[in-house]
């Protein structure tokens, strides 16, 4: 697979993360509503922001990939792919 490739799974990730967020908060918003427990949404909210923190580390970590292999003079076939 090629890099690009890897980024543009990566940003659609994140951007699926950035939704579920979004919608997870507005689970919460109407459980508060209704007086339910949010303690579990709430867990599972924090579990979906981590995960977008570890994504975007992920992405920042392939966009400096490709730089160094459009930098390097072998096209960055040697980027222990």
């Amino acid at each position: 697979m090629r890099i690009e490739d890897d980024i543009a799974r990566v940003e659609q990730y994140i951007r699926e993360l950035e939704w579920r967020i979004e919608h997870q908060q507005e689970v919460i918003a109407q459980a508060e509503a209704s007086g339910l427990s949010t303690d579990r949404a709430r867990v599972f909210l924090l579990f979906l922001k981590q995960t977008l923190g570890m994504s975007r580390d992920h992405l920042a970590r392939l966009l400096t990939d490709e730089v160094l292999a459009s930098r390097s003079p072998d096209g960055g076939t040697d980027l222990g792919q």
